[in-house]
């Protein structure tokens, strides 16, 4: 386990979770500018496998040895590197009261060189916990940690097996939930944006491989339904390639969307061979005129219905395409006509008919948008598929 601890998320924070990611190792972040908390969290993980303080190395440093009880002393090694990078960069030398804060370091820890700055990254080992206080520089996070953090921390770790999966329509946590009732030989990494989730399973360096095949299998059967692709791609790349592959098209009518089914699907390369033709019909009176919908019907069902939902969609796939999605709904902030906010209906009209379907999703504004555009791809792929 690795512990991260640093004031804000920076782009240096980002970069070393980045890499930890990669690397599939476990790890925690920990932010917050309450240096008793700090100290309360430090006391309480020390003894892990690697604990990261990402900021102002001097301030770090006197904190941990503060936390621990370590006596401190003046680093030359720091000074002699800080004295030749104002060299080289032809920078003025800070005085001696800053140095000061520069170059110290608990006891039995040391300096590496600095290639971006005055500050020099400190490390050291306590309590079989290694130590690095890296400066808040992504640039210095990444000498750091191709030099010495990659081949200390994660030597053990870089030889693996992994295996990504896409799933929709789970919360991330429902996806833990169930992760839990698999083997936990492997590690499990899950990401949920907006319905939309990745989860990589990393197995352990030389793991055999009919474990490995025992994991997956249940993974797959936990899963089921709710997976879409076994490699890393997005809702949108997946049913443009099911569609490339079938030679078939599709068309969209959005309101709810307002254009963001369109435009990400013109995102994915290859889209013009499948992709006819997007309208966003946001008012009654488009919905009218755009896809023959009678004003009348509209009164009648309510603009945000199951009835509007079809229309739109058999009234585009008139137009010439072998699929049709349609969305209507309300994204909020605040509810109308007595219909909860988050409620959507999204139409599917194919060669067979129309079905619509029912959601009602939570988050703010534009939340909802894209759990509404990342459904509608999902249903669409479902259809294929099957």
């Amino acid at each position: 386990m690795i512990k991260i601890i640093a004031k804000n998320f920076s782009q240096a924070v980002k970069y070393i979770c980045d890499q930890c990611e990669q690397e599939a190792a476990h790890f925690d972040v920990f932010l917050s500018n309450d240096f008793v908390s700090v100290k309360a969290f430090l006391k309480e993980t020390i003894g892990v496998k690697g604990i990261i303080l990402i900021g102002n190395v001097g301030e770090w440093s006197t904190l941990f040895a503060d936390t621990f009880g370590l006596p401190m002393f003046y680093d030359k090694y720091a000074e002699k590197n800080i004295l030749q990078y104002c060299k080289l960069s032809q920078t003025a030398v800070p005085p001696q009261h800053i140095l000061d804060k520069l170059c110290v370091a608990p006891e039995s820890f040391n300096h590496y060189s600095s290639s971006f700055g005055y500050q020099c990254t400190c490390y050291g080992e306590y309590k079989k916990s290694h130590i690095y206080i890296i400066p808040d520089d992504s640039k210095e996070c990444s000498v750091v940690f191709d030099n010495y953090l990659k081949q200390d921390l994660f030597k053990n770790v870089s030889d693996k097996s992994k295996y990504t999966f896409k799933l929709f329509g789970l919360s991330e946590f429902e996806i833990n939930k169930r992760l839990s009732t698999i083997s936990s030989i492997a590690i499990y990494r899950v990401q949920t944006i907006n319905l939309d989730s990745k989860v990589d399973i990393i197995f352990p360096n030389k793991c055999a491989r009919s474990v490995v095949n025992d994991v997956l299998a249940s993974f797959k059967n936990t899963f089921g339904e709710f997976i879409y692709a076994t490699t890393d791609i997005s809702l949108f790349k997946c049913a443009v390639d099911l569609l490339n592959s079938l030679n078939k098209t599709v068309s969209v009518a959005e309101s709810l969307t307002g254009g963001l089914i369109s435009s990400s699907i013109v995102d994915v390369a290859g889209a013009s061979a499948v992709f006819i033709e997007g309208v966003t019909t946001y008012s009654i009176a488009s919905k009218c005129k755009r896809l023959g919908i009678s004003p009348h019907y509209v009164d009648e069902h309510g603009v945000v219905s199951q009835q509007v939902a079809q229309s739109m969609a058999t009234g585009l796939r008139q137009n010439g395409c072998d699929f049709a999605i349609s969305t209507t709904g309300y994204a909020g902030p605040t509810a109308e006509h007595g219909l909860p906010v988050g409620l959507c209906y999204i139409g599917l009209a194919t060669e067979k008919g129309v079905s619509v379907y029912r959601n009602i999703f939570s988050g703010d504004r534009n939340s909802i948008r894209a759990q509404a555009a990342n459904t509608a791809m999902y249903l669409l792929i479902k259809y294929i598929t099957k």
